[in-house]
């Protein structure tokens, strides 16, 4: 089993090299005028909560401040059976449904944003759900840190593709693409999953004694795994430093950026003693 989780890890690492889709990639206009670009990052689960969709735009090549939010749109995600559910602007830029909701497997969303004019729209449909069986951890004396183990049972049938978040104390550790772990199935399909350690392996998390820790492992679809795949690239070429990622692959319509995804969720905690 141990040598499953070397085959998780290695997948991990190469993904950014073996990932990448042929599907349609949108140029961003990276140029050091006023010109700017919707990017949309969202995604609605079958957990029960408030689904957000953040926007934000794109600036000039040399902008050195945060991205500016994009402001006073109208956001609305539908599904395939005719359900409709608006958004309302929280905080700047941050778009939340009013109440909690929940997703379901199999049903395809389409998020519809209104800005400026103009309307850019996104598909995705909600892969099935693995479940995380349970936690452990282990004591790492290199990085002094406790790593975090997860045990689950890999569906049959080729095309699973996950990613993980970890929170301590309610507080999320990973905040950003860079510190998660989001690999497919291909080599693994199947088989059952026995302490995979899903804190990423460089981060220095500090785990200790006595922490609540919250594992949400996310089934996501083949188009979300390229997106991601392609941020990464990016970013470990030192690219998304410097400027928003040029080449990625987005599924939103009229020249925007970004991801809007539909993912299933399973959530296990473990208290740290």
């Amino acid at each position: 089993m141990k040598t499953l989780e070397c085959i998780f890890k290695i997948i991990a690492v190469i993904l950014t090299i073996l990932l990448v889709s042929c599907e349609e990639l949108t140029e961003l206009p990276i140029n050091d005028n006023d010109t700017k670009t919707l990017v949309v990052d969202g995604m609605i689960t079958n957990d029960t909560m408030p689904q957000v969709v953040n926007l934000s735009l794109t600036g000039s090549f040399y902008m050195e401040n945060e991205a500016p939010r994009a402001t006073g749109a109208e956001v609305t995600i539908t599904d395939n059976l005719g359900n409709e559910f608006p958004l309302y602007e929280s905080i700047p830029g941050k778009y939340v449904t009013p109440t909690n909701i929940a997703g379901i497997i199999g049903n395809t969303y389409t998020l519809t944003i209104n800005y400026e004019g103009e309307t850019y729209t996104a598909q995705s449909t909600m892969p099935r759900m693995a479940d995380i069986d349970s936690l452990s951890f282990r004591w790492d004396n290199f990085m002094e840190t406790h790593r975090i183990l997860l045990f689950a049972q890999e569906p049959e049938g080729k095309g699973d593709n996950y990613m993980w978040q970890l929170s301590r104390n309610g507080e999320l550790l990973t905040t950003d693409i860079s510190q998660m772990m989001i690999v497919n199935d291909e080599f693994v399909d199947g088989n059952y999953i026995k302490g995979l350690e899903v804190d990423f392996w460089e981060m220095e998390y500090n785990i200790l004694a006595g922490d609540t820790i919250t594992v949400m492992q996310y089934s996501i679809s083949k188009r979300a795994l390229d997106f991601f795949a392609g941020v990464l690239s990016e970013y470990n070429s030192g690219q998304v430093a410097m400027r928003p990622p040029a080449n990625v692959a987005s599924n939103i319509s009229n020249g925007a950026m970004g991801l809007f995804h539909a993912a299933s969720a399973s959530r296990k905690t473990i208290i740290i003693e």
